[in-house]
């Protein structure tokens, strides 16, 4: 697997200003804005479900943080013969279902996670990095609509697309507008995709999309695990077709998820770059990005610095 440091991608990003990359963002860009990971919510549902069968042990089991609390219900769990293993890649989708299996039951639990939530550093600075052309598009996995509160603060237009309007994605190049696709859905407008079946393929035209995206512009994903089979079987496909957009791949910490560590082999056998980077965290990956790209600019460098 290649790995490039993180000071190096820096440089790379400061040297490629000009052209604009597809950013795309999993859970985790959202954990500094008080928003669950997709880890915590698999907790949550498991917890949920424990506690609905086990109301009498409410008091006790109400504190899922604790070790000695999930260990005592995973446990649980794995006794009844009918749950994933800890830590098994379908557990996401699986308790999604398990928990809620009424899909407005399902909308409704993502729309709490987010009520009231405000914008971290980091989705402002994609903002202001945007307004330069960075950034061109935004794709998401998440429900949270953090870009589109944050870029209405800015010289920027938000296309909002999801999965009932994907022919929007096909679009001129506009300067001051900027492309947020849901790959998942959106709990405001449309069906959601977090179980089993629905995640078992991503939509037809936003594969097409970001093939056509990524044969000339570079990728970068942040927040996101790996975990989900239908968005890494995409990024798969897409990157076995000719071009020269490059994956970067920003990841917390050193150690990624293995099937990170298979897709960008997977890319580089085929001919294509792709990256594993190194970094400490969504906000300060932002902050760094910003600070060494747009250190030239005054104006935009006090507009940061305001910010954090």
């Amino acid at each position: 697997m290649q790995i490039l440091s993180f000071d190096s991608f820096l440089r790379s990003l400061k040297q490629n200003m000009d052209s604009p990359h597809i950013l795309l963002l999993g859970a985790g860009a959202s954990v500094e804005s008080g928003i669950q990971s997709a880890s915590d919510c698999i907790w949550d549902w498991k917890k949920e479900i424990f506690l609905s069968k086990n109301p009498a042990l409410i008091e006790l089991y109400s504190n899922i943080k604790a070790d000695n609390v999930r260990n005592s219900i995973q446990r649980w769990l794995d006794e009844q013969y009918q749950y994933p293993a800890l830590n098994d890649d379908t557990e996401y989708s699986f308790y999604a279902e398990k928990a809620y299996p009424i899909a407005n039951d399902r909308r409704k639990y993502f729309q709490h996670l987010v009520d009231g939530k405000k914008p971290s550093l980091g989705y402002h600075l994609i903002c202001i990095l945007s307004e330069v052309g960075l950034f061109k598009s935004i794709w998401t996995t998440n429900f949270d609509g953090l870009i589109l509160k944050c870029a209405h603060q800015y010289n920027l237009v938000p296309v909002d697309i999801t999965l009932d309007s994907v022919d929007r994605i096909y679009r001129n190049d506009t300067v001051g507008e900027l492309l947020y696709i849901a790959l998942h859905g959106d709990y405001k407008y449309g069906e959601l995709k977090n179980t089993t079946t629905e995640l078992d393929t991503q939509n037809g035209t936003f594969i097409e999309a970001l093939i056509h995206e990524t044969t000339n512009h570079d990728m970068i994903i942040m927040g996101y695990s790996g975990r989900d089979k239908s968005l890494m079987t995409a990024l798969n496909t897409v990157f076995q077709k000719q071009g020269s957009g490059k994956l970067f791949w920003c990841g917390y910490g050193t150690k990624p998820h293995s099937k990170v560590e298979e897709l960008i082999h997977t890319i580089n056998g085929a001919g294509r770059e792709a990256y594993y980077v190194p970094t400490d965290g969504f906000d300060k990956t932002l902050y760094s990005i910003a600070r060494h790209c747009l250190g030239e600019n005054k104006e935009l460098l006090s507009k940061i610095e305001k910010d954090d």
